[in-house]
């Protein structure tokens, strides 16, 4: 066939609401950026980007990048709502790092339609999340707390959304002490658990 000058729309898509992350993890991308974003998305850039989007085509929407977006959860809740009663969005998603996925935001962001929940989990316990994402210990049962209470206001709530989780998989002793860990603390409350490669980023 002919090359055609005009590609076609990619199917999945990813906006980054806010470039803003509360950890600083060793392995990220976030970390090696000359300039760290302050400011989030534009809400009526939002709205007018993903209108086109629909129009050309595109099926998936992830509502994050590299920041995290639950550290302007109000923006996070009207961008949802926005994709799935406005634009008719089949696929909305997202990934967290957990910590800020308080119970009560989880539910409005699950009434709003979220289709994909995703919890990024890469540490066994308070003294290596403290090392690797470079912030209080605190924030490692915070984060596991508010990922079995997110099961929970689904469960309440009779809410569509699936809930994932993922893990870069390191070799060796890393992999079987976070395996064990995520037995304990996880697999009960998502769907399904996957592993990363450790090169994604």
């Amino acid at each position: 066939g002919s090359l055609r000058e005009d590609l076609p729309a990619p199917r999945s898509v990813k906006i980054e609401l806010s470039g803003r992350c509360n950890f600083r993890c060793a392995f990220c991308a976030l970390a090696l950026r000359d300039e760290q974003p302050w400011e989030d998305m534009d809400f009526s850039l939002f709205k007018r980007i993903t209108c086109e989007m629909r129009d050309a085509g595109v099926e998936e929407i992830g509502l994050f990048y590299i920041g995290e977006s639950f550290m302007n959860s109000e923006l996070l809740v009207k961008a949802i709502a926005f994709l799935k009663s406005e634009v008719g969005m089949p696929y909305v998603f997202l990934t967290s790092n957990a910590s800020l996925a308080r119970p009560d935001i989880v539910r409005r962001c699950m009434g709003a339609g979220l289709d994909s929940l995703k919890w990024s989990i890469n540490a066994v316990d308070e003294e290596q999340f403290a090392r690797v994402m470079n912030v209080s210990p605190r924030m490692f049962s915070r984060a596991l707390e508010n990922i079995r209470r997110a099961w929970e206001v689904r469960r309440d709530g009779g809410y569509g959304t699936r809930l994932y989780a993922s893990s870069i998989k390191y070799d060796g002793e890393q992999h079987e002490r976070m395996k064990a860990m995520l037995a304990e603390r996880v697999l009960s409350w998502v769907d399904q658990h996957y592993w990363l490669p450790l090169y994604s980023m």
